[in-house]
């Protein structure tokens, strides 16, 4: 199995549809998008996709993840965002999705990290944070494999059947 990570270009609709195909997938849309209401989450469409990406106030570094040339999910950072609940000037959030159902459970979101971690340590950061639903037990033991170790909650942050529940922070050293 060949795995390549290959920059996401948000100007390219093509790119950005990939993406919103995965944000609107009902199988996983829950994980990877908070929902600050209690009704359904809203659609993404391509154009959303393409100009919530080019016009933010963060630097952010995005990549496909390739299984033998077929995009399979993306990974990302982001430069010191204001929303990280710990803030430290060397610290970046952390993104991942593996958005093709076939590909999951294979080791490739444990390849992808481990490229991220390498490139966030190229760009000079120090710290890797990021949030995980406190109903995904499959992410939560997934990080904590990868060394990543829970530094605080947010409080009924995204609504899901029916109920509310919080955001697990967490956070690794590289």
């Amino acid at each position: 199995m060949k795995i390549e990570f290959v920059p996401i270009d948000f100007t390219n609709i093509n790119d950005c549809a990939i993406i919103a195909k995965w944000s609107n997938d009902p199988e996983i849309n829950y994980l990877i998008t908070p929902n600050f209401h209690q009704f359904p989450l809203a659609n993404f469409t391509p154009e959303y996709v393409s100009q919530s990406n080019l016009f933010v106030k963060y630097k952010k570094y995005a990549f496909f993840i390739l299984v033998n040339n077929y995009i399979i999910g993306d990974i990302n950072i982001i430069d010191n965002p204001d929303f990280l609940y710990k803030h430290n000037s060397n610290s970046c959030w952390l993104g991942i999705t593996i958005g093709e159902k076939n590909y999951r459970g294979l080791g490739i979101g444990k390849q992808a990290m481990m490229f991220i971690e390498q490139y966030a340590r190229t760009l000079g950061f120090t710290r890797l944070e990021l949030g995980v639903f406190e109903f995904n037990k499959k992410a939560i033991k997934f990080y904590k494999n990868l060394g990543y170790n829970q530094i605080g909650v947010v409080p009924k942050f995204t609504f899901y059947n029916g109920k509310w529940y919080d955001d697990l922070r967490f956070e690794k050293y590289l």
